[in-house]
């Protein structure tokens, strides 16, 4: 009985056995593809499962073809998926950033975003590959809230406007770089693709640790470092694209242009120019001719990762090229780098550590938003009837051709010579031909760490870096005649270099430790900062060769002509420290730092100055009071309050006297017929001259729900920056300027919030990202004799802008217009503007004093964006993905400046032909004239002002990763192939080229006088990993 009993339960194990399904698969990361090694998968309903190898693969029994397998791991957001009789499943997990329990860097530690009572934000390395860029900068537009990220033109290499919670200056505005724990004078030399992570310290309690030079705002960059998991992996990141410009101006074409030119002609009572301005046609469209089609960019990077299960190490060695949509070559960005971080534990107690950085970069590159000479300025008030080159032998045989060095292409071609077009305006080619500057740096930023354990919780940290930076800047001007007013009669040669030293030693102690339900960490030290400066520039007439690269000083002969100039520069910083957080069971949380601060850059009287903050946190769904559900997972409460400063306000001593050369005398030249050279005092010494202080009170919630898949946080902060320097008045008895003195503030107050969410369906997988910040920057105090901190001049008509009580910095500012004259009776009725005539613009008498004249000047607008948003989707479905990220800025004007109106025959955009012609023929447009004697353009009003709002598709991007099977064929770990395309299109009402025009100066914001705009960018792209 026993032996058939035996026989029958063999006999049914052995069908259930061979009922069972194999599957096997692979499981990776949804973003960048990695595998993911350790994930657990298991049979939906029962107990039986398997976790993933290194390679991210598995292998598992399934008892029938319908069963469905659950993947889960830790960080990452768990996915169901029916088998439905298939043997291989695959599958790509989205990770949970809130389940990761998140590091955030503070400065001088870390911290759970968790146990974080302040307002710090961060970008991960996956946002930053999802949307490729040229500089870091670009890769925070619109990922963070409260970070506005501006660039301020699209030629290669130039650096957006960073702003963290408005402008709080009038001088230096931007914000503090700190990358691996080293504060550096520009991110430039970092290739995007090193980067592990950025952390932004936004209110004043985060950044309080760095005290005097936290009043923008900190930025953290963590590079990324080597793994100690005793495996070196190679990986390589690059892509190939081309660029065009995202859009043209609507121009005058020639018989456009011709007929308009008549009009101005007959109502000044001039003879018109043209006789039949149909022959011209189209003319020249010079936008065709300096757009470059198809201009390239690169990048290309590789990286060796590995190490031990003591040490780390990461190498990373990248190429980057780019030619401008302007120019080409004119205008191309260079980049080569070469990182190596590496970490050792040398003992259970000791660890050491190293990052060295070295960039080479080479630029050529012209002003971006110029009226007086810029090339975009040339191509749009150039007249469309003047040919790119003359090819008429009767003009070639004219004096202007004949008498001068004209221009020529490498092809010997002669670039014409507008006989309309005047001063500053020229024949934009032969302007780039030009120019020949070229600017080479080099820079290396290292440091070196070591880390003490000295007792139970009691650490050591002594870090030492330095930042060099050498700056070789070359110019070549030949021998050139663009017109009457543009020509160089002698060649010229100028060369500069300028090194850049800074060193900083920090040494602290953080003490960790844990007593029951409390918890304490308190971190104290000391920091030393000293940088040097030193310039040469020399340069001389009468160059012997006309190959700029052999544009030497010494092939330039004119002994006569040669000028040499030099100087040097040194700042110092001493810094005290210290941060004490405390919780209490992880939910009542606390936070206390305070800094000490000493700078060369202030005066005797204010040379040290302490900023403290204070923070506190309140985990609400800890208590046991709070509903326990997946609908609401976690609630946070944060306030903070803090001080910090801004040393970066004049130089290196606007508090010293200073001495100035080149002053004229006339007390050792007999008959004062001219002037003796020498020197004398320009400012007197300020001993009282300080910080600009901020202090900024904050108060956030932190929310999230359905088990971590949705979150959002929102902040309200009011931001006061006090001590702004303004120009004191000028003393009778002294008769020179008496030194800068703080005498300014800057309110800023706003609301930030964003929101994620991210899920599946199956193996469908979705993140939706969502943020907006609104700001209001507004100057309260002025304690100066004007009540004005500065205003920027637009061509040669005046102040366009100004930074007064009552308005945000950088205020437009001129006269209000009510419309057009439409006939003499109105004319004969308003009596205010008794140069006027039918077709004029209206003035409007602001202050209502019977008379029409500069005090009617008043606010048309604020050029910074009261409110940014970002918005980014992604999607993946098995080995796709997909993702589309859209910027948008709102609430703020332009100043439209690219028209030359004191030129009167520079050309005009297409609108100028809704102008007046006759009574109700329009009342936003006057008439076109050359003689403008009501100053319907001349004086600075808001027929120049825009409406600046717009939305941007700044990245589209589809990718694709290969399937494990095929990779393991191919022996590599990761296979990413991805097309994007940048700056799709743009929906604005801005008439100019670009609606997103950061600041030039620190008050000169949002004015267009002819930008280089940004380019529409497609990409193709690879990622591999072997």
């Amino acid at each position: 009985m026993k032996k058939k009993l035996l026989f029958f339960l063999l006999f049914h194990l052995s069908w259930v056995a061979l009922a069972q399904t194999t599957v096997t698969g692979r499981v990776t990361s949804a973003v960048g593809g990695e595998p993911l090694p350790g994930v657990s998968v298991v049979i939906k309903g029962t107990t039986n499962g398997t976790s993933t190898d290194a390679d991210g693969r598995y292998q598992i029994q399934a008892p029938a073809s319908s069963s469905t397998l659950v993947f889960s791991y830790i960080g990452f957001i768990s996915r169901e998926e029916a088998l439905n009789g298939r043997t291989t499943v695959n599958m790509s997990l989205q990770e949970d950033a809130r389940a990761l329990e998140e590091v955030v860097v503070v400065g001088y530690g870390t911290q759970l975003r968790r146990e974080v009572s302040t307002a710090i934000s961060s970008v991960s390395t996956e946002e930053i590959t999802q949307t490729p860029v040229t500089r870091i900068e670009q890769a925070l537009q619109g990922r963070v809230a409260g970070v506005q990220a501006t660039n301020i033109s699209g030629q290669p290499g130039d650096a957006p406007t960073i702003r963290i919670r408005g402008i709080g200056s009038t001088g230096n505005s931007n914000p503090i770089y700190i990358v691996d724990g080293f504060p550096v004078g520009g991110i430039d030399y970092l290739n995007p693709g090193d980067i592990e992570k950025i952390d932004i310290l936004k209110d004043a309690a985060s950044a309080a640790i760095y005290g005097a030079r936290g009043g923008n705002g900190v930025v953290i960059i963590t590079t990324k470092q080597g793994k100690r998991d005793g495996k070196m992996t190679v990986s390589y990141d690059g892509y190939y694209g081309v660029q065009n410009p995202w859009r043209k101006l609507e121009l005058l074409n020639g018989s456009e242009y011709a007929t308009l030119m008549n009009e101005g002609a007959a109502n000044a009572g001039l003879t018109p120019p043209f006789a039949d301005p149909s022959q011209y046609g189209e003319g020249t469209d010079w936008q065709d001719a300096i757009f470059e089609k198809n201009a390239p960019i690169q990048n290309h990077q590789v990286t060796i990762n590995g190490g031990s299960d003591k040490s780390g190490y990461s190498a990373a060695f990248s190429y980057f090229d780019q030619d401008g949509i302007v120019g080409g070559d004119k205008s191309n960005f260079q980049r080569y780098t070469a990182r190596i971080n590496a970490d050792n534990q040398v003992k259970s107690f000791l660890k050491i550590g190293t990052n060295l950085a070295y960039t080479h970069i080479k630029r050529r590159s012209f002003d971006a938003n110029q009226e007086f000479g810029g090339i975009l300025s040339n191509a749009i008030n150039m007249d469309p009837l003047t040919p790119v080159f003359e090819t008429d032998p009767a003009k070639l045989a004219q004096t202007q051709y004949t008498l001068n060095p004209v221009v020529r292409d490498a092809n010997g071609n002669v670039f014409a010579i507008s006989p309309y077009a005047s001063q500053e305006i020229v024949n934009p080619l032969a302007r780039l031909q030009v120019m020949n500057g070229l600017t080479n740096v080099d820079k290396f930023v290292g440091n070196a760490m070591a880390e003490l354990k000295l007792l139970d919780g009691l650490t050591f940290h002594s870090t030492l870096g330095i930042d060099l930076a050498f700056v070789v800047g070359s110019n070549y001007n030949p021998i050139f005649y663009l017109n009457a007013a543009q020509f160089n009669p002698t060649s010229l040669v100028s060369r500069n270099t300028d090194r850049y030293y800074t060193w900083q030693a920090e040494n602290y102690f953080t003490y960790k430790k844990g007593f029951g339900e409390h918890n304490l960490e308190v971190t104290g030290g000391t920091s030393a900062l000293k940088s040097r400066s030193e310039g040469l520039f020399g340069s001389n007439t009468g160059l012997v060769t006309t190959d700029p690269s052999m544009a030497y000083l010494n092939l330039a002969v004119n002994a006569g002509t040669a000028t040499a100039l030099g100087g040097a520069g040194e700042r110092a910083i001493l810094s005290f420290f210290g941060r004490a957080n405390y919780n209490y069971m992880g939910k009542y949380l606390f936070s206390a730092t305070v800094r000490r601060d000493g700078s060369s850059r202030f005066g005797s009287k204010n040379r040290f100055a302490t900023f403290p903050s204070f923070s506190a946190g309140w985990v609400l769904s800890d208590e046991v009071f709070f509903p326990k559900n997946d609908f609401l997972s976690m609630a946070k409460l944060r306030a903070s309050w803090g001080q910090n400063g801004n040393e970066e306000i004049g130089g290196n001593y606007p508090w010293a006297a200073q001495i100035g050369v080149g002053r004229g005398y006339t007390f050792l030249n007999p008959g004062a017929k001219g002037y003796t050279s020498g020197a004398a005092a320009v400012a007197i010494a300020n001993p009282e001259l300080g910080w600009e202080a901020s202090e900024q009170t904050n108060i956030g919630l932190d929310l999230t729900f359905f088990n971590n898949a949705l979150n959002f946080t929102t902040d309200y902060y009011i931001k006061t920056t006090k001590g702004l320097l303004v120009v004191a008045p000028i003393l009778g008895h002294v008769g020179e300027n008496p030194g800068p003195v703080n005498g300014g503030t800057v309110k800023n107050q706003g609301l930030e919030m964003a929101l994620s969410y991210q899920g599946n369906a199956g193996e469908f997988g979705y993140n939706l990202s969502l943020n907006g910040t609104y700001n209001k920057n507004e100057v309260t105090q002025i304690n100066n004799e004007e009540g004005i901190l500065g205003q920027v001049n637009i061509s040669t008509y005046g102040p366009a802008n100004r930074t007064a009580v009552g308005l945000p910095v950088g205020a437009f500012y001129g006269y209000k217009t009510a419309g057009i004259f439409q006939n003499q009776a109105q004319v004969n009725a308003q009596e205010l503007q008794p140069d006027a005539v039918p077709g004029d613009v209206i003035f409007v008498d602001v202050n209502n004093d019977g008379k029409f004249d500069t005090n009617d000047r008043t606010y048309l607008g604020n050029p910074t964006p009261k409110f940014t948003t970002g918005f980014n989707m992604g999607f993946d479905f098995k080995n796709f993905d997909i993702s589309a990220f859209f910027y948008g800025a709102f609430g703020h004007k332009i100043f439209n400046g690219t028209r030359r109106y004191d030129l009167v025959y520079s050309n005009t955009q297409s609108r100028a032909l809704n102008r007046w012609t006759g009574e109700g023929s329009t009342n936003d447009f006057p008439r076109f004239t050359f003689n403008d004697a009501n100053g319907n353009y001349k004086n600075i009003s808001d027929l120049y002002v825009e409406d600046g709002d717009f939305v941007r598709l700044k990245t589209l991007q589809l990718g694709y990763n290969l399937p494990g099977s095929l990779l393991t064929r191919i022996h590599m770990e990761k296979l990413r192939v991805y097309v994007s395309a940048d700056n799709l299109f743009t929906l604005t009402d801005y008439s100019g080229f670009d609606p997103e025009i950061g600041a030039r100066g620190a008050i000169d914001i949002g004015i267009d006088r002819g930008v280089y705009p940004q380019s529409k960018t497609f990409r193709l792209g690879f990622n591999a990993t072997f």
